[in-house]
């Protein structure tokens, strides 16, 4: 991380070559004025993000024009939806999505199964999938889509969805269901001009719409994480697809304590068409209406209660597990798309502040006991980095009330000059960390701040490798 860093962007009108970073699409970097820039300039890193798509022309173009660059390869869709890898190493690094649930980098998730009298055992697969026009006929009948809006109003009523189907129109028939239920409701699909469709992601977040149907345009790129229910209306045998699609809900953010998936049960009595659901997505024994958590905490159970029979002991478990999770803070809602947390006895708060000049983030604000002066304690991030940080922060008032001296950024001991042992550390951590600073002006208060994400990134690391320790 450099925050500081000089960033050009490429494309749009902007031809901004020469920074630290430079940042394109594919499809404008590629372009044969831009690659005969990128060879003379002579880059040697590359990241390319969403890298399941590494594998076009487009990527292989840029790749080829900076043959002795290294490369790094970032997604979150492991899995090509053709079946062809992303590279031919292996990962330098992986995680799946219930590590990230146990991390507390994405919320909890449960399916419900919702069963359907739609038959699919006469519908073809088609690269992999059901053949489209064929599973549209099937699937866009009133009665199935009727099923769809009871589902919802029975089990996720009072949340934000998102609502997959299998062609526009079909989106387009869901959204009218439920807004015939009196349920304000929207389709976005490819056609949807940008100024539009924002002002639709905009309505979802503020509630002015409940839900949002459409096809694969929220697949990818689409960053809200107040939604809290996945409506899976589109069977699909790709484990690529379900996963990008319930990704989408599985954003932390506050007040949002799981996400539901709302999976679209039809008969199938042919296994090799059987489609994908979260326990086979997943691959976890994981129970109707069961959270991932829940999941796991049974499977360790039931994993101790069978050893304790195979070695005879006298004595059976008889206490609840815990589940190693990052201990759930209460948000409110306030007004103006603000959300605050109480502290304590003191009554301490914390507040995230929407921007009012980038739609999706936040700033962090405080006031602390006694005075509760407000201070402010991030500039614009977005949503979960802001809560993140919140958190964090709120957890060392949690655990020492003393400790409120350590985020106040008032207090007296932060103007001081930065101490021998944070100088050293500073130096220590300079180069792998991009830290920019003055070690003759620094004060102990900005020290502090560069350490401390040091020092997390540093805890999670460990405790990550103790899971996987343990694990083996």
């Amino acid at each position: 991380m450099k925050p500081d860093a000089i960033i050009g962007k490429i494309g749009s009108g902007f031809h901004e070559y020469g920074g630290e970073l430079t940042i394109a699409s594919v499809a404008t970097i590629s372009r044969p004025e831009h690659i005969k820039r990128l060879q003379a300039i002579g880059y040697g890193l590359i990241v390319i993000d969403e890298a399941h798509r590494s594998g076009a022309e487009s990527y292989k173009r840029v790749l080829e024009a900076l043959p002795d660059a290294f490369v790094l390869k970032v997604t979150a869709t492991p899995s090509r939806l053709d079946g062809k890898p992303i590279s031919d190493k292996p990962p330098l690094y992986s995680a799946s999505i219930i590590d990230m649930i146990q991390q507390g980098y994405l919320c909890d998730v449960k399916a419900i199964a919702i069963r359907t009298e739609t038959n699919l055992d006469d519908i073809k697969s088609q690269a992999g999938d059901f053949k489209v026009d064929e599973l549209e006929e099937a699937v866009d009948t009133p009665y199935r889509n009727n099923r769809v809006v009871e589902a919802f109003q029975e089990h996720a009523s009072d949340r934000r969805a998102i609502c997959f189907g299998v062609t526009v129109q079909h989106a387009q028939n869901l959204a009218a269901c439920f807004q015939q239920r009196s349920i304000p409701s929207a389709c976005v699909s490819g056609e949807t001009p940008l100024a539009e469709r924002n002002r639709l992601y905009a309505a979802l977040r503020t509630g002015e719409i409940k839900v949002l149907t459409n096809v694969n345009v929220l697949t990818e790129g689409f960053d809200l994480p107040l939604v809290d229910c996945v409506i899976m209306a589109r069977p699909t045998q790709s484990r690529t697809l379900y996963i990008q699609s319930i990704g989408r809900g599985l954003r932390l953010a506050p007040i949002k304590k799981d996400c539901i998936i709302l999976d679209l049960t039809d008969n199938c009595l042919k296994h090799r068409l059987e489609p994908q659901n979260l326990r086979s997505a997943l691959n976890k024994n994981i129970k109707n209406d069961e959270l991932v958590t829940e999941a796991l905490a049974r499977e360790e159970q039931e994993f101790n209660e069978r050893k304790a029979i195979v070695r005879k002991l006298p004595e059976t478990r008889n206490k609840d597990l815990t589940v190693n999770l990052l201990e759930k803070l209460t948000w409110t809602e306030g007004t103006n798309g603000m959300y605050i947390m109480q502290i304590g006895r003191e009554r301490h708060r914390i507040a995230l502040v929407p921007s009012s000049s980038m739609d999706g983030y936040y700033s962090v604000w405080a006031r602390l006991s006694p005075d509760f002066k407000a201070q402010k304690w991030m500039n614009d991030a977005p949503l979960d980095w802001a809560q993140q940080f919140s958190e964090r922060e709120a957890r060392k008032l949690i655990s020492d009330p003393k400790n409120s001296i350590l985020v106040d950024r008032n207090a007296s001991w932060r103007s001081q000059p930065a101490s021998e042992a944070q100088l050293e550390k500073l130096e220590k951590y300079q180069k792998r960390f991009h830290l920019n600073y003055d070690p003759a002006t620094i004060s102990r208060g900005q020290a502090a701040d560069l350490l401390d994400p040091i020092f997390e990134q540093f805890r999670q690391w460990r405790e990550a490798k103790e899971r996987q320790q343990v694990t083996v």
